[in-house]
């Protein structure tokens, strides 16, 4: 009898972690990248990437609540999901630990989300009409105050919060590859490096997503034109973040599917599963290192660089690659079995629970909280503008400019 065909059919083992499980280092990986894409004007002086603040922080805050979900899609008793809330589980389960970073990451993004949007908030609380102008008076939380003191402070508060976002986002995913690393029964899991892998592709993928979400966000929906200057700038990073993911690759083949180089479990659950002939041989050497190298090669042609088409290709391939990784390495690792001969058979199912359709939902989760961000939030000046343009009318149009040209007093915006 087949060996692998055996294990299915006595039900030795199986794949535990099935497709929500990959697909939350994957959320997660977006919520880390894009958050540090967003903090390159305020942490490390980047102003060419300023426009991106707003975006930026939408994204983050749409994928950290798909993130909390994906785990939560793949439980049996989703209803007692409260109970990681009000039992001490930490310092003990990693998933406790898990809700402690998650919870404060929350609270640091909605922070940030005020104050990066407070300045339209308030211009819209005086000259918006309708709806509009009783939600952003709500978002203002009563403060209205728009002197050169409290710009200053807001400018100060914004950057701290950036910086300690990094330290969050590092941690956030981080401790995914800790997960992982920790559990010596998965042999291919079992890693020092696994940490580090994480954190990498998590920001390669946060930027590629960002070069995608600035595309059709600001291409489709914006009234200002796309910025050549912040395609190639966004490319030139993913070009080293690339680099370094590459390498780490390398490292992880040679000390995984290198006989000289690998502990003798980790070699033989490597060679069966991820070399020529393996289950998963073409997505770890087409789709994980395949589509990363065609990326990264494409982000040495300057005319690609400054293309508006051309980075979101080698976007996709970046994220299509990530997504493979995370695949290779969830699903990966359980092929090889702990108690049994052969590999674990594992094909994902396309409807019901732990399938692509899980997966789908999640994802058009995340598109619609996006979209309700855009639709709530000041996130570009043009619509600033053209939501106040609606109460003043063509004949005070220049007077609504989201620029806050007019003067400034201690209490506010003068009307």
């Amino acid at each position: 009898m087949d060996l692998v065909n055996s294990t299915e059919l006595f039900g030795l083992e199986h794949v535990y972690w099935q497709l929500p499980l990959v697909t939350y280092p994957f959320l997660s990986g977006l919520v880390a990248g894009s958050f540090i894409v967003g903090s390159l004007s305020d942490v490390f002086g980047l102003k060419k990437f300023a426009p991106l603040s707003k975006l930026a922080i939408i994204m983050t805050f749409a994928f950290l609540i798909g993130a909390a979900l994906s785990p939560l899609s793949e439980a049996w008793h989703r209803e007692r999901f409260w109970e990681l809330i009000i039992r001490s589980h930490f310092p003990y389960s990693p998933l406790g630990l898990f809700i402690i970073i998650w919870a404060l990451y929350l609270i640091l993004v909605v922070t940030e989300m005020y104050f990066i949007f407070r300045r339209d908030n308030i211009y819209l609380a005086q000259h918006a009409r309708g709806w509009r102008r009783s939600w952003h008076n709500l978002l203002t939380l009563g403060s209205r105050g728009l002197s050169e003191h409290s710009l200053k402070r807001d400018h100060t508060v914004l950057t701290i919060l950036a910086a300690t976002g990094i330290v969050l986002a590092f941690a956030f995913h981080g401790y995914v590859g800790f997960v992982f690393g920790a559990l010596k029964a998965r042999p291919l899991w079992s890693t020092p490096l696994m940490p580090v892998l994480f954190l990498v592709s998590a920001i390669v993928s946060g930027i590629a997503m960002m070069i995608v979400a600035y595309t059709l966000v600001q291409g489709g929906l914006g009234e200002d034109p796309l910025d050549t200057g912040i395609m190639d700038g966004l490319m030139k990073l993913l070009k080293w973040g690339i680099f370094v993911d590459l390498f780490l690759d390398l490292i992880e083949l040679l000390t995984s599917g290198v006989r000289a180089y690998a502990p003798g479990a980790v070699y033989q659950g490597f060679s069966a599963i991820f070399f020529i002939g393996g289950p998963l041989a073409f997505n770890y050497w087409v789709m994980q290192l395949g589509l990363l190298i065609v990326a990264v090669v494409m982000t040495f042609f300057r005319p690609l660089r400054e293309s508006k088409s051309w980075p979101n290709v080698t976007a996709v391939l970046v994220l299509v690659s990530v997504y493979a990784m995370r695949y290779n390495t969830v699903i990966g690792g359980q092929l090889q079995p702990k108690v049994s001969q052969g590999l674990v058979a594992y094909v994902p199912d396309w409807v019901g629970i732990d399938s692509w359709q899980v997966i789908i939902g999640l994802f058009a989760i995340v598109v619609f909280l996006v979209g309700l961000g855009l639709l709530l939030l000041p996130w570009e000046r043009s619509w600033v503008a053209s939501w106040a343009d609606k109460r003043l009318g063509a004949s005070e149009s220049s007077r609504a400019d989201p620029g806050y040209s007019a003067p400034m007093t201690e209490k506010g915006v003068e009307s």
